[in-house]
């Protein structure tokens, strides 16, 4: 990835392409939860399609600058799917492959539940079910009052 690239919203995927990335998720998934010893497969198979659709068609991102202002926001629900998610992180450039080999070990960034405060391309900390919907209605506002463009 070139330093200054943004991915923009509708880039092209076909939906086979589309399909292939969620089933790579679900083996990721798998590998990760057997690094950890414990994990919650269900929650990111039921969603791998959706991150797929997101991550590699739809959201604006600029992993070369996590905290790039006019970037998309995706917000996380169920925080165990951050294990489906930082896949996917890695794999579009916001932080090396090798972090993965250490999820959920001492000192990993990298741990059950996203942390904004140190894995790049997340934009909330998740952990409590619901609280994702009141921020990302704020996120929303923020933008639409600062009158710019980015979805959330």
């Amino acid at each position: 990835m070139q330093e200054n690239s943004i991915l923009p919203r509708d880039r092209d995927a076909d939906l086979a392409d589309l399909w292939k990335r969620a089933d790579w998720i679900r083996l990721e998934t798998i590998r990760l939860v057997e690094i950890a010893k414990s994990g919650h497969y269900s929650s990111v198979f039921s969603c791998a399609e959706l991150l797929s659709a997101l991550y590699y068609k739809t959201l604006r991102l600029k992993p070369t600058d996590p905290k790039w202002c006019a970037r998309d926001r995706f917000l996380l629900g169920k925080g165990h799917v951050a294990i489906g998610v930082y896949p996917i992180l890695s794999d579009l450039g916001y932080f090396p492959s090798d972090w993965l080999d250490r999820y959920t070990r001492l000192g990993s960034a990298l741990g059950d539940h996203p942390d904004m405060t140190k894995v790049p391309g997340i934009d909330f900390s998740s952990g409590s079910i619901g609280h994702n919907l009141s921020v990302g209605v704020g996120m929303a506002l923020a933008a639409r009052m600062r009158n710019q463009d980015y979805l959330t």
